[in-house]
């Protein structure tokens, strides 16, 4: 029984097709049945950062800002919205430690 390679290669196509098809799908439905939120996420890494200060502290010092902006965002009306950006002070992205 010689080997026909022509059918091994349809074979061998077939089979990474389908793998391929299926991992896609599985990645589709991970994405659908756990579904991190953000406060999710969030609320994660403040309970690893239990023994960390420093992420901590910045972790409430980041959760301090964002209330803030909340309040200066709420009191605004409607059409002022763009005011917003203009009062907040810049700050580097980078903190040094």
């Amino acid at each position: 029984m010689p080997l026909d390679l022509e059918k091994l290669a349809e074979v061998m196509v077939a089979l990474m097709i389908s793998s391929s098809i299926l991992l896609v799908a599985a990645a589709i439905a991970w994405r659908l049945a756990v579904r991190p939120t953000f406060r999710a996420l969030l609320e994660s890494r403040t309970a690893r950062a239990g023994a960390d200060p420093v992420l901590s502290r910045r972790m409430s010092e980041l959760e301090e800002e964002v209330r803030g902006l909340k309040d200066k965002l709420a009191a605004l009306p409607e059409g002022n919205r763009s005011r917003l950006a203009a009062d907040i002070p810049w700050r580097g992205t980078k903190e040094k430690v």
